[in-house]
């Protein structure tokens, strides 16, 4: 493959499609990777109006030398080019354990809150990132292990808006592999992070092991990906309009009409019930939500009530309509209670723990979903572990890393007026089991089998009308 048959057809102006002119300034978030050097050298190669280009870098603080090589190099190509280049230096690991985020959460905000800062400063219309074809795999990939709809099968969109303006990734149509290909054929050198490589990971494991065995099987599993999620895009696009359509000839100030609401399509009634809900209280649905919400449209049960976030609850009136009632807060304060046997009544819910002796264990429900199972004498238990429910900011270690718990509960579809009541097994300070998220790494181990004879099943429960 030449260079010209490289760029022939697959590099979009960035841009037209973000709709701005010509001449328009645009951010460049810039690696120094691979990928963003060829987009780089893509855009200026190409474009003939000298538009400006200006380049953002950002130094997390995590990859220690590695990362201040990688900030002289990016400073090196900008003085090069003749481009200007705004450079951000961030302690990510100390403002991740601040605001009790991941390093990857933290990172990423950090950048896009830069990002976008820099765009309103300088009134830059476009940002553009260099994602490619194997980022939209991986991506894809990712939500399909954790669970997703037809939005999460779309990926990662070529273009959005972002800061009063728009992100657009010219790169989706190239993979890796060919974008390498430029790099070697253009002569361009570029900086590679180790930590790409570390498959601890998740996404890292998934493009070490899942993408190179779906392609051998396969072929060009990136390209048939994205073209895919071009089309689920525009299918999302369509029922997301339907949905608008239905709410719009079924919404009242009184609510939204049931029998509408019950004749629709569930893909355009799940959609439908989202959007409504997301202008009456400014937050979303999880899916525990919806799937609750149309059992109570189809039963049209006017003495049921189904309780969501903000604090409201959902019925069926008497004059058929789905309507919003402002609930009476859970006064559910800071609790620590002891781990003892039998039940324990969570203060002011109906969520109790039940520890119980076992005599026999076929190595089933290991601190999976709602029950938890220890080995160990009781009386080291009994000092050792304590019960409280979840503060502002609280993580746990999994996959080697410190987890935010609001986002594993929304993850594992936890409703929201839940979490707050749930009690949290800790070691000291230390989060060591939540239900249903899981044990943290490292407290697998007492879980499995010792020499100790004496064991415990612990099992949290929460009646369904718990809310």
């Amino acid at each position: 493959m030449t260079e010209k048959q490289f760029l022939t057809g697959k590099l979009r102006d960035p841009r037209a499609l973000a709709g701005v002119l010509p001449d328009a300034p645009v951010l460049l978030a810039f690696s120094g990777g691979a990928d963003s050097v060829a987009l780089l050298d893509m855009l200026q190669k190409e474009q003939a109006s000298g538009a400006p280009i200006l380049l953002a870098h950002v130094n997390h603080g995590i990859r220690g030398e590695e990362a201040l090589r990688d900030r002289a190099f990016c400073e090196k190509v900008a003085h090069d080019r003749g481009l200007e280049i705004a450079i951000l230096d961030v302690d990510v690991p100390s403002l991740a354990k601040e605001k009790g985020q991941s390093l990857e959460e933290a990172a990423r905000e950090v950048r896009y809150t830069f990002f976008a800062d820099l765009m309103r400063e300088r009134s830059i219309p476009v940002l553009l990132t260099a994602h490619h074809a194997d980022d939209h795999l991986e991506t894809v990939l990712f939500r399909i292990a954790r669970g997703t709809g037809l939005s999460g099968l779309a990926g990662i969109a070529p273009i959005r808006p972002f800061a009063d303006g728009h992100l657009v990734r010219p790169l989706l149509g190239f993979t890796k592999a060919e974008i390498l290909h430029y790099c070697q054929e253009r002569g361009l050198d570029f900086v590679t992070d180790s930590t790409n490589t570390d498959t601890t990971y998740a996404r890292n494991r998934i493009r070490a092991d899942a993408v190179p065995a779906l392609t051998s099987l396969y072929g060009d599993v990136a390209h048939r990906t994205v073209r895919m999620s071009a089309e689920l895009c525009e299918d999302d696009a369509f029922l997301c309009e339907a949905a608008e359509e239905l709410l719009a000839k079924s919404t009242a100030a009184s609510g939204v009409n049931i029998k509408a609401l019950r004749e629709a399509h569930p893909a355009i009634r799940r959609r439908a019930l989202q959007f409504w809900f997301e202008r009456e209280r400014g937050a979303t649905l999880e899916a525990v939500h919806l799937l609750a919400l149309t059992d109570l449209i189809l039963s049209a049960d006017t003495t049921a009530r189904v309780a969501l976030p903000t604090g409201v609850s959902a019925h069926c009136t008497a004059r058929a309509r789905l309507a919003l009632t402002k609930t009476k807060p859970q006064s559910v304060g800071e609790y620590t209670l002891p781990l003892t046997l039998g039940k324990t009544q969570i203060p002011n819910t109906d969520i109790s723990i039940c520890v119980t002796p076992v005599e026999q264990f076929n190595g089933e429900n290991r601190g999976e979903g709602n029950n938890l199972v220890l080995f160990g004498e009781w009386k080291d238990l009994q000092q050792t572990l304590t019960w409280r429910n979840r503060r502002e900011g609280d993580v746990i270690l999994r996959g080697k890393m410190h987890r935010k718990l609001r986002r594993l509960y929304a993850q594992e579809g936890v409703p929201t007026e839940m979490r707050r009541a749930l009690p949290l097994l800790c070691s000291g300070e230390e989060i060591v089991w939540a239900p249903f998220v899981g044990a943290a790494d490292g407290f697998a181990d007492k879980m499995a089998k010792t020499d100790s004879s004496f064991a415990i099943k612990i099992e949290i429960n929460v009646p369904n009308n718990a809310f």
